[in-house]
């Protein structure tokens, strides 16, 4: 009994299944009050844009009406223009679709639901109306109106009862990250590490940060003050950086216990940083972070000194550890000033040049595959439609292309069409039951309430639960929408069964496609973008400018959050993925600094980036990692003795920025490989993936 009572759903949800059930049902009995044609689209809408959360369902609430009157718009344009032309009014509705689709995959937020809902409204209105084209306008604005009384329905209760927001959850998602990089950050420092552990952290704490922009964008539409937003935004900024930054630093040290006796030096000063990192928990004070500053100063050789190689890799294990506690400093006060709602000016203390605001990577071209392929889809159904002669098989093609609107996004659309059409099966048979059986006993309005109470609070409390959202979402929707609730009672079998299989066989037709059209999945995806780091480090040897560079360096960052997941699921070895990253980053300093040296050391550090360069070109060719040449170590080796003589002025700092950064890229691109001269002393290179160092 304890088993089974711990699956059943806690009692805030089943509030929001009877909350949502009432503003249905208001929403539907104030649509057959007023004598619209489809009240059950009232009825419908209120569970495609309600959530437990205030500001989703306000957000959705919004762009479901925005695209509903775009896409209603587009259907009054282009329906009476091109009606005797079915052909090209298929190609205009598929392209309309297609086109704000590609578009919607641009933005990340919330607002991508106004572009794709536009997008497959528009043939939901006007394909049923290609037989009677001056009806359009008039369902089109029946459409709109009905949509925006369940908008309002949905909105305005759910502010009303029981309302919750989504700032707590977004600051328990922040505190469950904060306490999952708090332990990987300590795995690190202690020299404790285990792969499997901080693989699972890292899967853990990339999700985690995934999840944080949908809810960011929602954030305002519960009224979060507009520091709150900034403080958000810009603590998501420096979450990105993290996981570099703490693999470079454990390159440093790898780098220093294998080569150096120094170990004994830095060993006190990292249990001094493992201790103030678990005091930043409870507050992260300028004095702390100051005073371990200072430690490090004292600990930090002078530039001269780093001609010597040992001393090289204790300043550079020093500086990336220094980077890291500004980092980790920046995100603990920006988590404080959140918490507290804090609308001062945040001030910061990692100051990278490479900081700017985040620029987020698109794959354009699969992009424009999965716009073509929803594409396809619907002129392909239209084609079997006209040329079959059904006349309800419009459904099929609406179907069709929203479902292939909705997963355009995913990797491997495929399995979750066939939930669709699943689902879309069971709310037929659902809807039959009550047309044929239940409604014809039903005579007024409350005995319908009744009739719809248990299975629809209890399927819209299942929603939220993710293992059943998709189901019960589709359930609700389908079976709203074929049961056609109207203020007459008009069922006939043979209507029903040939207007509503429509829908479930065009879903079957998308899924077909799309196993036709998508074969491939999540593994091409991350090859992809693997290849585009690739390419970003080659085009790394062409000229660009600072603001250029700085934009890329924080696509990169952003690339990774969308790759480390794909490598988890295909269970690749996410450190390659870092370690490009890390090469990219280190390369990005460089040439920042460049400028600043004399033209002698100048041209040997371009060396090193045009050889780096040349090396991920080849990779490219091959199509496959290969092991670095031992040239690019030499080639380094001669960049740093080159820059040993800049040790006055402006000149100096910039020295010792690019020694460092040197040392990362080496560190990064050849890790475990000794330090070399000669071309005679070049030991082997071990095969790639074999290097020791912790994944």
């Amino acid at each position: 009994m304890k088993a089974f009572f711990s699956d059943v759903p806690p009692l805030r949800d089943w509030f929001y299944g009877l909350r949502t059930f009432i503003a249905s049902m208001v929403a539907l009995y104030v649509a057959m009050k007023l004598e619209m044609p489809r009240p059950y689209w009232a009825m419908a809408t209120v569970y495609i844009v309600s959530s437990p959360f205030v500001g989703p369902t306000t957000s959705k609430a919004l762009y479901r009406g925005i695209g509903t009157f775009v896409g209603a718009a587009a259907a009054v344009l282009f329906v009476p223009m091109f009606v005797q032309t079915p052909a090209l009014l298929v190609i205009i509705v598929a392209a309309w679709t297609g086109t704000l689709l590609f578009l919607s995959l641009h933005l990340r937020t919330a607002n991508s639901y106004a572009l794709m809902l536009a997008g497959y409204t528009m043939p939901l209105i006007a394909l049923p109306v290609v037989d009677s084209p001056l009806n359009v306008f008039d369902i089109a604005s029946a459409r709109f109106q009905e949509i925006c009384l369940g908008l309002i329905s949905a909105a305005v209760i759910g502010a009303i009862f029981w309302p919750r927001r989504l700032a707590p959850v977004l600051g328990d998602a922040t505190r469950k990250w904060f306490v999952e990089a708090t332990t990987y950050c300590d795995r690190f420092l202690s020299r404790e590490i285990t792969a499997t552990e901080v693989g699972n952290l890292r899967a853990s704490m990339v999700t985690t940060f995934n999840s944080l922009e949908l809810m960011i964008g929602q954030i305002p539409h519960e009224g979060a003050l507009p520091q709150t937003v900034r403080n958000i935004k810009e603590l998501r900024g420096r979450m990105i950086h993290l996981l570099p930054t703490i693999d470079a630093l454990d390159d440093a040290l790898i780098a220093l216990e294998r080569r150096t006796d120094l170990v004994p030096v830095m060993a006190p000063i990292l249990e001094q940083t493992r201790q103030w990192l678990k005091e930043t928990a409870a507050g992260a004070p300028t004095e702390l972070w100051t005073e371990l500053h200072g430690c490090l100063e004292k600990l930090q050789p002078a530039p001269e000194a780093l001609d010597d190689r040992r001393q090289l890799l204790l300043s550079n294990a020093l500086y990336r550890l220094g980077e890291w506690i500004d980092l980790w400093q920046d995100m603990r006060t920006l988590q404080l000033a959140i918490e507290t709602e804090d609308q001062s000016q945040w001030r910061a203390v990692y100051r990278h040049w490479r900081l700017g605001r985040l620029s987020p990577f698109f794959d354009r071209g699969m992009m424009m595959y999965s716009a073509f392929s929803t594409i396809s889809a619907i002129v392909v159904a239209s084609l079997i439609w006209i040329f079959t002669g059904w006349a309800d098989g419009g459904g099929g093609v609406i179907l069709a292309a929203v479902a292939c609107s909705f997963f355009a996004a995913m990797d491997d659309p495929a399995p979750q069409i066939y939930r669709f059409f699943f689902w879309t099966l069971i709310a037929v048979v659902m809807s039959s039951l009550y047309l044929f059986l239940i409604l014809p006993n039903l005579h007024d309005f409350p005995m319908l309430v009744l009739a719809f109470a248990v299975p629809f609070i209890t399927a819209a409390t299942l929603t939220l639960q993710p293992r059943f959202n998709l189901g019960m979402m589709l359930t609700l929707v389908n079976g709203a929408t074929f049961i056609s609730l109207d203020t007459a009672y008009d069922a006939n079998f043979l209507a029903f069964l040939n207007s509503n299989i429509a829908g479930p066989m065009g879903l079957l037709f998308a899924f077909c496609w799309t196993l036709i059209m998508r074969p491939f999945g999540t593994d091409l995806a991350a090859k992809r973008l693997t290849r585009f780091s690739w390419r970003d480090i080659v085009s790394l040897s062409e000229r660009a400018t600072l603001a250029e560079h700085r934009a890329m360096g924080v696509q990169m960052l952003d690339r990774l959050m969308q790759h480390l997941p794909r490598l988890l699921q295909t269970g690749q070895d996410t450190g390659s993925a870092l370690r490009d990253l890390r090469v990219a980053l280190n390369m990005l300093d460089l040439l920042a600094y460049m400028p600043r040296i004399p033209v002698g050391p100048r041209a040997q550090v371009r060396q090193v980036v045009d050889e780096v360069g040349a090396y991920f070109k080849a990779c490219l060719k091959a199509n496959e990692r290969l092991p670095a040449p031992m040239t690019i170590l030499m080639t380094m080796d001669r960049a740093r003795r080159a820059l040993a003589q800049q040790n006055v002025g402006a000149e100096a700092e910039a020295r010792v920025q690019m020694l460092h950064s040197l040392s990362g890229l080496r560190l990064a691109l050849l890790p475990g490989v000794e330090v070399v001269i000669e071309p005679s002393d070049a030991p082997e290179l071990p095969s790639h993936g074999l290097d020791g160092a912790p994944l």
